[in-house]
């Protein structure tokens, strides 16, 4: 199988043009870099090297033969490639890691609230709400790239094939998509070996894995870890960082090397993922379950729907310090939390989501797109 790579930002990873995959890199900014650019601000709206580079690949290609696979367009590229490929008569499949689709701030959540938006994308009422993490200007910015990607872009209208990592995250953005679409629910593919469970009696840390910022329901952590007597360890950085240290209930390490982290699940007793947003996978609740350290999942999010509640894990009420105590002190009992490992462990294996089967499971999606 032929496949060209398109990006705009490098450098370019070994591993693709080891798999010789022909990789066509623009060599631009990004748009968090170059921010105070009017040029690559300019670019963010409308990535016209992206567009010509799209074009002159598919100038070489068979759309009875050749899938648009587009994702994590949205900072660089822009929506412009999607053009190309609808002017090209190519079929297009999108995978939604996160919300950009539909909402301008790309996680249908209000960052002055510390809440999940309720408003309709591109309304009034979205238009003239401040919800952007950084300020209302930079929302506006990102309200125009969200008009632009809409009418000139064709996103989401012009895409008919659409790939999930979760049930839940789709059913955010469904009512936002085209009505004649086609979707596909497939995870992401977890790499973690395959070993004997951590002996969890034997541990006592509960851990988080990820950005230390309010979405990420640091600051609901920390209180419920104060209530609960827990002692949390943080795995990752950001702006809650400094609060979290000074809760003298969280230790912080920082971001860690892939098999840093896979140590900290090692010495884990259960994983908390605390979120107060619409997280689409979760990749660390994966990660813990095929190492059968269960995981206190938030229900607002992608990785509920693979915790099965007081079963394989449990589920806490999103943003609720008070629910994600009593579950903080329910992984205290051995047997509890022995049981649950134990289960989630078994059924990770029984079908573990590897690379090798998300590709296979890929195939299958082109393939079905296709015919």
């Amino acid at each position: 199988m032929a496949v060209d790579f398109i990006g705009a930002v490098g450098p370019i990873t070994e591993e693709l043009t080891a798999a010789g995959v022909r990789v066509t890199c623009l060599g631009q900014v990004e748009l968090a870099v170059g921010a105070r650019r009017p040029s690559v601000g300019l670019q963010g709206l409308w990535n016209f090297s992206a567009y010509r580079a799209v074009s002159e690949v598919l100038r070489r290609r068979n759309p009875r033969e050749t899938v648009v696979h587009v994702h994590g367009f949205t900072q660089a590229l822009s929506s412009s490639p999607v053009r190309a490929a609808v002017r090209a008569g190519f079929k297009i499949v999108c995978t939604l890691h996160d919300y950009f689709s539909a909402c301008p701030n790309g996680g249908f959540f209000d960052y002055r609230s510390r809440s999940p938006c309720q408003r309709r994308p591109l309304s009034l009422e979205c238009v003239a709400a401040n919800c952007d993490k950084r300020s209302y200007a930079h929302k506006l910015y990102r309200v125009v790239r969200s008009q632009v990607q809409r009418s000139a872009g064709g996103v989401p209208s012009y895409v008919k094939h659409y790939i999930s990592p979760s049930v839940r995250a789709l059913d955010v953005l469904r009512p936002y998509l085209p009505r004649d679409a086609r979707f596909f629910v497939l995870g992401n593919p977890v790499e973690v070996p395959l070993g004997p469970p951590v002996d969890l009696v034997r541990n006592s840390a509960v851990v988080a894995i990820g950005r230390l910022e309010p979405e990420k329901g640091i600051d609901v952590l920390v209180r419920a870890a104060q209530l609960a007597r827990a002692k949390v360890v943080l795995v990752g950085d950001g702006s809650m960082r400094g609060m979290a240290v000074a809760s003298g209930v969280c230790a912080v390490t920082g971001w860690l090397s892939r098999e840093g982290v896979l140590a900290e699940l090692e010495a884990a007793r259960c994983l908390v993922f605390p979120s107060v947003c619409y997280e689409t996978f979760g990749l660390s609740v994966a990660e813990a379950a095929a190492r059968g350290v269960p995981s206190i999942v938030s229900d607002i999010t992608g990785a509920a729907e693979r915790v099965q509640d007081k079963v394989t894990g449990w589920h806490a009420r999103a943003g609720d310090v008070a629910d994600l105590a009593r579950c903080l002190q329910v992984v205290r009992e051995d047997s509890v939390v022995s049981a649950a490992g134990r289960e989630i462990y078994e059924r990770f294996w029984q079908n573990p989501p590897t690379l090798a089967h998300h590709t296979e499971s890929l195939l299958d999606i082109y393939a079905e797109v296709l015919d």
